[in-house]
């Protein structure tokens, strides 16, 4: 049995919450020792109408003569009938499976004594966000320099210290004079890293006040620890050392996680590239720089006389070149999303825009050289980058997730199953941790919101009714907890919305058609020059490709009645495939229906008239993915190659349709050159 020792001293605010905290364990074999220290308040009176018919387990001890905490809780001790220990104060909070959690880890290391880590509350008892987490052990030594060891978390087994043991001086900061006489006693406290308690932290509380906690801790150096004046300032040095770190540095750092996990994925990111123009660097110096500076002659045997010559800056600006455009294709590609990716999707972008990095320099030295430059040294070096960028994607990964471990996540679900993007959420167990599901019912939403508030790193809002998503939606970001949901239609239209400032109150504008008349114009100007390219430059191919298919199948073409814009039927063109089956061979007909206007390079998947009829019937929002032209690639293509369930499909093509931009395009296209999923 759990002796829970509760000192109680004007305590009627919270006494009540503590009782019912504890009636809530998970573990039940346990009592409640309830100690007054002669309270000035309504304590008793409360405490007495809650223990009711509970006298079995819980019992109220009044002591005549206030003489603080320390003796109160040694007169629980005293009272204590259970082998185990368990300190509580009363203004503080214990989650529900504290006890158990507890006692299973004391019982697994055979320990005597065992804590936890605990997060900081305000005066409600609402976390702050602010945790302290604890060693996986402590000694005696240890302690000396840190007070991480919290009273109410503190598990202790009297089998192995006695009693007497555990008896409190009467002291400031009797609770740590205790602590350190068990550990100098031989014994040694194992940490559990699991806040399982809330510090509740009023802004005036003692322990805040800095000058009291350094007197308290010199006081116990010197009549405690027995140490010399020159070994006790050495030890107050270090806690102040650590104290300094953990309140300021590490409390800074946790309370702007997001900004340093994004200077952090920058910094990986960089160094890659940094090493990546380093590589380029050895190339120009080594082969390219002396081949450009060299006197030149045409093809012909003409003079063009000396090459180029460059001083300090400008080499320093080829590299800068070379790194500014290996920066921008990699941030479009999603290069530079390390620990959000998974590595091989980063090795994938890496790859990619090195490839085109490199193409574009390599033509940029030809230019300097006034021809064609040796191009096996720059293929040579691709290769290597390559190879570096693939050891770079996993090591920078590994580093990653060793500093940033899965974000502890709560998933909230409707009265429906829970939803696909809790399941999508659960493949990427290295990023998130759903650490509890939650089914929403008709009377447990007050029960989910005080579950949110422990702190999880994340929510999750599966399908549920559009009132109390919103109402959970406004909650969680009135606490600063941050929400991920799968959007409705009408939340991507949203997204699509400009802000009006012709009024005095707050106004969005809709766009009825989300696409202005010049990038339609530009699109179809990239859509005529990267068609008209490609077909010139695959030209071969297509001509063997005709001929195969009119002498072995007897046919060239397959058409399809595909609906595009505004509901408009056109026939997309493939080449015949004997097996079914389509590839970039077979699909390379589309390009002369882009060409001609029936579709974009960039745009919604094609569907037949007959698929699209279906849809359309069954939900006439899929009418929405026809305010634009079908395409060879798209959003959907792209980041939704592993759903096949149309609806997503659908927001995936909305969003793409609401965030339109020449970039956009841009980057799908380079996306889709590598082949590889984005999920």
């Amino acid at each position: 049995m759990i002796s829970i020792v509760v000192p109680v001293y004007n305590a009627e605010k919270y006494i009540a919450t503590t009782i019912e905290m504890v009636q809530r364990q998970t573990y039940t074999d346990w009592e409640l020792i309830l100690v007054d220290d002669c309270s000035k308040d309504h304590s008793v009176d409360v405490m007495k109408s809650c223990i009711g018919a509970n006298s079995d387990k819980i019992r109220l001890i009044q002591k005549e003569v206030n003489e603080g905490a320390a003796m109160a809780r040694n007169t629980g001790i005293d009272a204590a009938r259970g082998r185990y220990i368990a300190f509580l104060d009363a203004d503080d909070i214990w989650y529900p499976g504290k006890l158990e959690k507890e006692l299973a880890f004391l019982e697994k290391h055979d320990a005597a004594f065992v804590f936890s880590s605990y997060e900081f509350g305000d005066e409600d008892g609402v976390p702050t966000g602010k945790a302290v987490h604890v060693p996986k052990t402590l000694t005696y030594r240890q302690a000396l320099s840190r007070t991480v060891i919290f009273t109410s978390t503190v598990l202790l087994d009297t089998q192995q210290t006695g009693k007497e043991l555990i008896h409190m001086p009467k002291i400031g900061s009797e609770d740590t004079a205790t602590w350190w006489k068990i550990l100098k006693a031989g014994f040694t406290a194992y940490g559990l890293d699991e806040s399982l308690a809330i510090y509740r932290r009023p802004p005036q509380s003692l322990s805040s006040n800095k000058g009291t906690a350094v007197k308290r801790i010199w006081n116990l150096y010197r009549t405690e620890a027995k140490m010399s004046v020159a070994t006790a300032f050495i030890y107050m040095f270090f806690w102040a050392w650590r104290a300094t770190v953990r309140r300021v540095v590490a409390d800074t750092i946790r309370s702007h996680v997001e900004s340093v996990k994004r200077f952090v994925t920058l910094e990986l990111s960089l160094v890659g590239l940094i090493v990546q123009t380093l590589l380029f660097a050895h190339v120009w110096f080594q082969w390219y720089y002396p081949l450009i500076s060299s006197f030149r002659f045409s093809q012909e045997g003409f003079a063009f006389g000396t090459g180029l010559k460059l001083y300090f800056r400008g080499h320093l600006l080829i590299l800068a070149v070379y790194l500014v455009v290996l920066l921008f294709l990699s941030k479009i590609m999603g290069a530079l999303k390390t620990g959000y990716l998974k590595p091989a999707n980063i090795f994938a972008s890496q790859m990619t825009a090195l490839v085109i990095t490199n193409i574009v320099i390599y033509f940029q030295l030809s230019l300097m050289r006034n021809w064609l430059i040796p191009g096996e040294i720059m293929a040579f070096l691709t290769v290597v980058q390559i190879v570096v960028a693939g050891i770079w994607s996993y090591l920078s990964n590994w580093i990653y997730l060793s500093v940033f471990p899965p974000i502890e996540t709560l998933a909230i679900e409707g009265e429906e199953s829970i939803n696909s993007v809790v399941r999508a959420f659960d493949t990427r167990r290295d990023r998130f941790k759903i650490m509890r599901t939650l089914k929403l019912q008709d009377n447990n939403l007050e029960e989910i919101k005080e579950e949110c508030l422990r702190w999880y790193g994340a929510v999750i809002l599966g399908s549920m009714e559009e009132s109390v998503r919103r109402e959970l939606l406004e909650f969680c970001y009135s606490h600063y907890i941050r929400v991920y949901l799968s959007p409705d239609i009408p939340d991507i239209l949203m997204q699509g919305t400009e802000t009006m400032d012709l009024f005095d109150t707050p106004l969005l504008e809709l766009k009825e058609y989300p696409i202005s008349l010049e990038m339609r114009v530009l699109k179809r100007l990239t859509d005529l020059v990267i068609s008209g390219g490609l077909m010139l430059l695959l030209s071969p191919i297509l001509l063997v490709r005709i001929l195969y298919g009119k002498a072995v199948c007897g046919t060239v073409f397959e058409k399809q009645e595909c609906t595009t814009k505004g509901g408009k039927s056109f026939f997309l063109h493939t080449f015949v495939r004997k097996d079914g089956k389509t590839t970039w061979m077979t699909s390379l007909p589309m390009l002369w229906d882009v060409f001609r206007g029936k579709m974009s390079v960039v745009g919604p998947r094609p569907l037949t008239k007959k698929e699209m009829d279906v849809l359309i019937k069954e939900n006439p929002r899929y009418f929405y993915r026809l305010r634009v032209q079908a395409g060879l690639t798209g959003y959907a293509q792209v980041y939704g190659k592993k759903t096949s369930v149309q609806e997503d499909l659908l927001k995936l093509d909305l969003i793409y349709i609401q965030h339109f931009s020449a970039l956009m395009d841009m980057k799908l296209m380079l996306l889709s050159l590598q082949g590889e999923s984005r999920q």
